[in-house]
């Protein structure tokens, strides 16, 4: 369920708003002045914001400012000032979109329903995925380094994936085999211990030099 921040300083375009996503399967948190605001994007996820610029004290020109140091969430202006350049120093300043009050439910839901697929698209995962010489193929189930490719078992594979995705994070034994595995991993640490050395094995088999799974003692494993 996509979780919507609706801001705005008055309370019945929040209720309108707010009732008219809940009817559409909308999760929705309100904010009230744009302090608040600012402080619950950086508390929580939101998929979209829908947000005023005439606010008392920080007004929504300078929550999207200060918003966009720290995330790309997708901003959508719903706001009485409707003039060009209002919309176009909007647009500038980093939100993506502008609608002008009053608006209709349907010109409203129309462009949040736009916004949302647009990112669902940016977020689905890319066919390959490539770190350093090691290229992995989703729609092949292929590992190559450099031109070379190292046949490795199924579970092998998804270990790579998940290291892959998700450079530089470490990840424990019991993590990767209940993700991997997909049941508890009491006592099967062994099992991706074995896993992570047939990898190792092969890549060393074409570059004898090659340290791209690191073992963090006592925590798991990494790509770096």
């Amino acid at each position: 369920m996509e979780h919507i921040l609706i801001v705005d300083d008055e309370v019945q375009i929040t209720s309108i708003v707010g009732e008219l996503l809940h009817e559409e399967g909308y999760h929705t948190t309100v904010a009230n002045d744009g302090m608040t605001a600012i402080k619950l994007i950086k508390e929580q996820d939101f998929d979209l914001i829908i947000l005023d610029i005439m606010m008392p004290y920080v007004n929504g020109l300078d929550v999207c400012r200060s918003v966009r140091e720290f995330t790309d969430v997708p901003i959508l202006f719903v706001t009485a000032r409707t003039s060009i350049n209002d919309q176009i120093n909007g647009l500038n300043i980093g939100g993506d979109d502008y609608i002008n009050k009053p608006f209709t439910h349907e010109q409203l839901l129309a462009r949040i329903k736009t916004h949302l697929r647009r990112e669902k698209r940016k977020q689905q995962p890319t066919d390959e995925l490539v770190y350093g010489k090691i290229t992995l193929d989703r729609r092949t189930n292929e590992l190559r380094y450099g031109e070379t490719p190292l046949l490795l078992t199924n579970k092998e594979f998804k270990i790579m994936e998940m290291l892959m995705s998700n450079p530089k994070q470490v990840f424990s034994k019991d993590h990767l085999y209940e993700t991997i595995w997909g049941v508890e991993a009491t006592g099967q640490s062994h099992t991706v211990t074995e896993h992570i050395r047939n990898i190792r094995i092969r890549i060393h088999k074409v570059d004898p030099m090659a340290n791209l799974i690191h073992t963090v003692w006592g925590v798991g494993y990494k790509l770096e």
